[in-house]
């Protein structure tokens, strides 16, 4: 336990340090700690024994130059032979492994096997992006986690400890407590109350929304220091309802199982730093070419200290936007915006395919809280929402319209009223979802 805090300590001063280092130093410092994942990948695991030849001169150096032509991987690769990522003999120095599963939300669920070194980095980066935002470690933290009801039951739940630096004397003070997904919202509002939480990490935005409007109709008072979100896209209907109900903005992180904790957002701006101590992130055009700042590409990571599974140039079926350096003085590269999975991209029968939000103004229109647009069809697509009002409907025909110039000119919209939108079995709430032609 010792090593492990003292481990984590040294990493976390230093990235304190290294996010705000020039550019080429940051590269320096990824490839210190790339070049032992690649060496490890190509000799002790089947997938890349060959895939990785030719990034290695003649003499074992690395040829940082023919990084572009490692082939990208893909969800496929991992789920046809997920034995070949393990490596025949592990990297002992990253400590002990474990396995878990992703949400689901592009398909089949796929198991990811995670090491001790990769844990400890990712809560430090986490840690870095709450002193971001001035985050009270001393105070106490609601965790919603874990998928069956058998874990962490209401009324009970479930004491974690602190959350903040085993180091820091504030942190020390602090607790966090945890209710498993499946809770009612009625349950976990009472739980928050009783507890006396100051922040919630209730997983994505939708879920902290849902728990804003529940306060909010049973007129209770319940302010926080803050929300923590990750796994769905924040939108302004979600951070209008916490701030008008709890007096505090939602601070989300661009996260997976595979990549981890990938970027935090700037607290100065409405964008993301990418955690480029720990991931090598890229956004990639359609022919495989590192996007410029402003264009839409695929992104591609790759795991740092993931040596338990390497997952080298992984296609993570995201689609974003690189920014521009940011003027808050952190150097760490910027993504700019995010337009969600490429699974649930909308298809139409002559091969476009388009990702694109439906502006929040359709909402006011529409008479509507939380929505979800699905294609259900090759060209049929379904509205659903909750209304703000059951006894008025607002204006449907303004909606179909914008979505016909939005979207696609020839598709047909339908609209159904729902008393809630349904998260998938992971708990995420997805808002545009392909229904139709999802992915094998």
């Amino acid at each position: 336990m010792f090593l492990e805090e003292a481990f984590q300590r040294r990493f976390f001063e230093r990235l304190l340090q290294s996010q705000y280092l020039p550019a080429e130093d940051i590269v320096f410092r990824q490839r210190e700690v790339l070049a032992p994942l690649l060496r490890h990948a190509h000799a002790h695991t089947r997938f890349y024994r060959t895939r990785l030849d030719v990034l290695f001169r003649t003499d074992g150096s690395i040829d940082w130059d023919r990084w572009v032509d490692i082939p990208v991987v893909t969800r496929s690769d991992v789920l046809a032979d997920p034995d070949a990522f393990y490596p025949d003999r592990p990297s002992p120095e990253d400590g002990p492994t474990g396995d878990i599963k992703t949400s689901g939300s592009t398909g089949k669920r796929m198991v990811v096997r995670y090491n001790q070194r990769t844990a400890l980095a990712t809560r430090a980066v986490k840690w870095r992006a709450d002193l971001w935002h001035h985050v009270d470690w001393s105070r106490t933290l609601y965790v919603r986690r874990g998928e069956h009801p058998d874990q962490a039951e209401w009324p009970k739940g479930e004491r974690l400890g602190p959350w903040g630096p085993p180091w820091d004397e504030r942190a020390r003070r602090g607790a966090a407590f945890r209710l498993h997904k499946q809770v009612q919202n009625d349950q976990q509002i009472e739980f928050i109350r009783r507890i006396g939480a100051a922040y919630l990490a209730p997983a994505g935005p939708k879920m902290a929304q849902a728990l804003a409007l529940e306060v909010e109709r049973q007129g209770l008072n319940l302010r926080l220091n803050g929300i923590f979100t990750s796994g769905e896209q924040v939108d302004s209907l979600d951070q209008a309802a916490c701030r008008r109900v709890f007096g505090t903005e939602i601070v989300d992180v661009y996260s997976s199982k595979e990549g981890n904790h990938m970027a935090h957002r700037c607290p100065e701006h409405p964008w993301y730093h990418v955690n480029a101590e720990t991931v090598l992130l890229e956004i990639l055009d359609s022919n495989g070419n590192p996007c410029r700042p402003g264009e839409i590409g695929r992104v591609v990571v790759t795991p740092l200290y993931s040596t338990a599974q390497p997952l080298i140039r992984y296609d993570h079926q995201d689609l974003a936007t690189l920014g521009e350096q940011c003027s808050c003085g952190r150097t760490l590269p910027v993504l700019s915006s995010f337009l969600g999975r490429v699974a649930h991209l909308f298809r139409h029968p002559d091969g476009r395919v388009l990702k694109r939000n439906l502006p929040d103004e359709y909402r006011e229109i529409l008479q509507a809280g939380p929505w979800q647009i699905a294609q259900v069809g090759p060209n049929d697509y379904q509205l659903r929402y909750v209304p703000l009002d059951w006894n008025r409907v607002g204006d449907e025909a303004s909606v179909q319209q914008a979505f016909k110039r939005i979207f696609f000119a020839d598709a047909s919209l339908t609209f159904k009223r729902v008393g809630a939108i349904a998260p998938i079995a992971s708990g995420k709430y997805i808002e545009y979802v392909n229904e139709y032609n999802p992915p094998s």
